[in-house]
């Protein structure tokens, strides 16, 4: 293993000094650990924390990341980090429709064939975002299961083809999720089959649109004559109709449609942030974004959108196939330019390696990032340029100081002479000696004051070009200046000017690059606060010279507001299980509802720490609705106890005591009351003469059970309605295996006493 804490120090003491070993020092404090101890993983936590955070202070952010960069890959090695790369990439290849798993195989193949330290970091950096993706989708995943899982235990009782083959396709997603693999396919199969079952559970009218009009009848009396155009099927005769089911809105009652029309929403809803998810990139693009607005108003009113949804999802592969061949012409046009270029194969050939990456990138399915290449080819194209009119320029000034030189006298004609015949390729060299032996020609021919005037001429140049080389690094060539003015030598300004402009090219191609690293980064800040970056990052790279400091400052606090809301997300979730374990016993619709939210939150929790921000906001989405839950299954808990003390305790044993003591039927009523048997209950009752229903009436009318606390109880439940401030449904209440239906019905209360087994279908009955 290499000294890790001497190849640190090597690397930073010519940039910090003496300072680079207290920095040292204090990050070994910090790990608790000796010099010889640091591992390559301390090694890299102090590079990428204190060392970095130093050396910015020091230099430019991006040469301070460059040489973190090159420490990196000399402790760890080309190997290792490969290997690194390589065993990533298997992981994530199964996920061929992410752009970054593209661009990751791009860059793989590419440091397969030769090294390349600033590639490595990418390929870490992709890495870190893939890992970071993908908790945020096993965490949609695990909401994805939960709300199956709950469909399934509402449709279980159907049975059929559909139900077995749903929960197939759940345990398929539970074992993926255990695993830590998603299963897209899955998981939208079987939503829409779940959704497809709910929407029948919801409603017993369902038209088939390859059949004939057939009438099913499942119940004793005919349906209505206004319904003979509808069928009425089971789901194991719905499982062999061609197509998906669907459902007659018109023939339900108006909450019936309402249920089904929120279902239909809601998964619209998800469908629709899976797109946005998928097709991020693409949200602004002119042919999607009018669409998007549309489809998400419609929805945001709880409208289904149907077939719109559809359309949008085209318009965004639509949108995809553009970008795609946009960036492939223009590839080839900056390949045609780069090819163009009067320069050498040498100084071409890193663009050159650039583009063909960039194309592998396409071909992979990635979006490579063109604006850094076009700035770069543009600097070759500047500096194509450049070194023209430096010829030119070189060229003109020789015959300018040929024509002085002849004007002056014999002194002065060996130097004329061997100007002249100077050739083109050697003035770089030779015409600044010329200069020098001219100003000490003319010091010894006493024209002292024409060689001051071009002296302060120079002097007063060399001034205003200081302050802009000496930010773009140009001291040296600052102090070659001012050392010639000294000795009284005319520097070479213009080769000053073109080196100024170089630096400013090759400055903005640097900034260029790190934006587009840094834009990488705000994009998973999206609806964190990343949008004001991206904004800002945009406003930056029109700049003539970008900095990149200002955002690199943004994101940072992005993530230090990212850590904050980690922590208080830590926090609530601790809270909020501690307050359900107290609530665990009580059972009702709001409790059900929040108990499918368990398992998501609970793997929330887990993840926690590994989540980005996307994953981040969507914990607190998820746990702001399980709050809001908790708050209500609270309220309804307390109304419970409540409910139950104004019970008293004699009726409630009278009301138990109809049951024996082996959970046999409840006893017989007088002989000739109005209820005694089944079958001499009202005709409107007929369809609920369900099997394992053992006592069915109103309460008004003689019952086999004991009236006075079925009254207690129904004022009891009376006074729940007005302290929740809602209109009660069905009750039941199971007391073994038994259970108590109390349910308001055309004005009365009915009665019902039957087994638990028959729940289900006995409430599916009583609200159709």
């Amino acid at each position: 293993m290499p000294d890790v804490y001497k190849t640190i120090l090597e690397a930073i003491h010519p940039h910090l000094g003496a300072r680079a070993v207290a920095v040292l020092e204090e990050g070994l404090k910090r790990l608790g650990k000796r010099p010889s101890e640091l591992t390559l993983a301390d090694g890299a936590h102090l590079l990428k924390g204190l060392v970095f955070r130093e050396l910015q202070a020091r230099m430019r952010p991006e040469e301070a990341r460059q040489l973190v960069e090159g420490v990196l890959a000399q402790m760890e090695g080309q190997g290792a980090r490969l290997a690194k790369l390589e065993q990533g990439l298997k992981r994530f290849g199964l996920y061929v429709d992410w752009p970054e798993v593209a661009r990751l195989r791009a860059l793989v193949n590419r440091l397969r064939q030769a090294e390349d330290p600033g590639l490595l970091q990418e390929g870490k950096t992709l890495l870190d975002a893939l890992e970071e993706k993908l908790e945020e989708a096993l965490l949609r995943q695990a909401k994805d299961l939960a709300h199956l899982e709950e469909a399934l235990e509402r449709v279980r009782h159907l049975g059929g083809p559909k139900v077995r083959r749903l929960e197939s396709l759940v345990e398929t997603i539970r074992q993926a999720q255990g695993e830590g693999v998603l299963a897209q396919a899955e998981v939208e199969r079987a939503r829409s089959l779940a959704l497809e079952l709910r929407k029948f559970l919801e409603s017993s009218t369902v038209k088939a649109p390859t059949l004939p009009e057939i009438v099913f009848e499942t119940q004793e009396t005919p349906p209505p004559s206004h319904l003979t155009d509808e069928v009425f099927l089971t789901v194991e005769e719905a499982s062999e109709l061609e197509g998906e089911l669907l459902v007659d809105l018109e023939a339900l009652s108006q909450e019936a449609s309402q249920r089904i029309l929120a279902l239909e929403v809601e998964e619209e809803k998800r469908k629709l942030e899976a797109l946005l998810s998928r097709y991020a990139p693409l949200v602004e693009r002119a042919t999607v974004s009018p669409l998007l607005a549309e489809v998400q108003a419609l929805l945001e009113a709880g409208t289904p959108v149907g077939e719109k949804l559809q359309t949008l999802e085209e318009a965004f592969q639509e949108a995809e196939k553009n970008l795609r061949a946009e960036k492939r012409a223009r590839l080839i046009q900056l390949q045609e330019a780069l090819r163009q270029l009067p320069l050498p194969e040498e100084a071409k050939d890193p663009v050159q390696k650039a583009l063909e990456l960039a194309e592998e990138t396409l071909e992979e399915g990635g979006y490579p990032d063109l604006l850094p290449l076009e700035e770069e080819l543009r600097r070759l194209e500047e500096e194509a340029r450049r070194k023209a009119e430096e010829g030119k320029r070189l060229l003109a000034e020789k015959e300018a100081l040929v024509e002085e030189l002849k004007e002056k006298g014999e002194a002065f004609r060996p130097l004329l002479e061997e100007l002249r015949a100077l050739p083109l390729e050697a003035l770089p060299q030779r015409l600044p000696e010329v200069r020098a032996q001219y100003a000490d020609l003319l010091k010894a021919q006493g024209e002292e004051a024409a060689l001051r005037a071009k002296l302060e001429e120079a002097q007063k140049a060399l001034e205003a070009l200081k302050p802009e080389a000496l930010a773009l690094g140009l001291k040296e060539k600052v102090a070659e200046a001012e050392a010639l003015l000294a000795q009284g030598s005319l520097p070479d300004l213009e080769e000053l000017r073109s080196k100024l402009e170089e630096a400013k090219a090759q400055a903005r191609g640097e900034a260029l690059l790190e934006l587009s690293r840094l834009q990488a980064l705000a994009e998973r800040f999206r609806g964190f606060g990343g949008e004001g970056v991206l904004r800002a990052i945009a406003e930056e790279k029109g700049k003539p010279l970008p900095d990149p400091t200002p955002i690199a400052r943004a994101l940072e606090a992005l993530k230090r507001r990212m850590e904050v809301k980690r922590e208080e997300l830590t926090t609530r979730l601790t809270a909020f299980f501690q307050a359900h374990a107290r609530l665990e016993g009580f059972q009702s619709e709001t409790g059900r509802r929040l108990k499918s939210l368990l398992p998501v939150l609970r793997s929330a929790q887990e993840r926690l720490p590994r989540l980005g921000p996307q994953g981040l906001l969507q914990v607190e989405k998820t746990l702001t609705q399980a709050e809001g839950l908790l708050r209500e299954l609270e309220k309804e808990a307390e109304a419970a106890k409540a409910v139950l003390r104004e019970i008293q305790g004699a009726d409630l044993e009278a009301l138990l005591g109809v049951f024996d003591q082996g959970g046999g039927p409840a006893r017989a009523a007088p002989p000739g009351s109005e209820a005694a048997s089944l079958g001499e209950q009202p005709a409107d009752l007929s369809p609920l003469r369900l099997p394992g229903v053992e006592v069915l009436g109103y309460l008004e009318a003689a019952l086999p059970l004991p009236r006075e606390p079925l009254e207690a109880l129904v004022q009891a439940l009376d006074q729940l309605d007005k302290g929740l401030g809602q209109t009660r449904g069905p009750a039941a209440i199971l007391l073994g295996e038994k259970a108590l239906v109390l349910a308001p019905r055309k004005g009365r209360i009915l009665v019902a006493l039957l087994e638990k087994t028959s729940l289900s279908a006995f409430l599916l009955e009583l609200a159709s």
